[in-house]
């Protein structure tokens, strides 16, 4: 899809959803539907993009804000990675038991329409952490990463111990969904690839896509034990 035609199905998606939001009558829902399917279209292959264009590949680490807790700055071995629509995050050493579940929240900002916030999980075995989730696996009405390339920044990743109720694909309180900002496009039924020693648990538990720069999804009720970062040098 070309620049010109993305910035009009853009431009044309945004009214539909601002006609929706000051319409009060019988045809709101009818609007909104045209303004998902319209947006699934034009945007949703963006969000499994967010992390990564097609073409490229990142690399990045984790750290702990506080030096020394599920991880320790000195010693773990931390390593993100990403190319097109298949993400890694792994760490060695963490302090989690055989089976415990983490979850990752992916975030940045895409170019034409917001915050982004992609929600994974993965498990500990022998003190190691590693999750590897295909982004394909989820998506809006078939439409799924790979779908449109765009530009994103603001790159973030964030770990947080287990929280049931916030990877339950459900809208209930405390849920991802819930916390999703209000007016978002969440993706469909979660990831087909579960976790082997919790195999009910997907890899990829859904996306968040904001229509605001800057929006994040909210996040887990758990401690947060990672984010990206590096050990770095300090001038005395």
């Amino acid at each position: 899809m070309s620049n010109v035609r993305l910035a009009q199905g853009i431009s044309s998606l945004r009214t539909v959803v601002a006609t929706a939001a000051s319409d009060g009558g019988d045809g709101k829902g009818e609007i909104m539907r045209k303004a998902i399917l319209l947006g699934t279209a034009i945007a949703f292959g963006l969000t499994g993009t967010a992390w990564a264009g097609a073409k490229d590949k990142t690399s990045n680490t984790l750290v702990y804000r506080n030096a020394v807790g599920i991880i320790n700055n000195v010693t773990v071995k931390t390593k993100i990675k990403s190319k097109g629509c298949k993400t890694q995050i792994q760490a060695k050493t963490v302090n989690m038991a055989d089976g415990e579940i983490a979850i990752c929240i992916l975030e940045a900002d895409v170019i034409g329409f917001g915050g982004n916030s992609l929600i994974v999980a993965g498990e500990a075995k022998a003190g190691k952490l590693k999750i590897k989730a295909d982004l394909t696996e989820v998506g809006v009405l078939g439409n799924a990463c790979g779908s449109i390339e765009t530009i994103s920044y603001n790159g973030q990743v964030k770990c947080y111990l287990d929280d049931l109720t916030y990877r339950l694909d459900s809208a209930g309180p405390g849920t991802w969904r819930d916390a999703c900002p209000s007016g978002s496009l969440e993706s469909g039924a979660p990831g087909t690839t579960m976790l082997k020693a919790n195999p009910t648990v997907p890899v990829v538990i859904g996306i968040c896509q904001s229509f605001t720069f800057g929006d994040r999804i909210g996040v887990p009720s758990t401690a947060e034990w990672a984010l990206t970062g590096q050990r770095s040098a300090v001038i005395p």
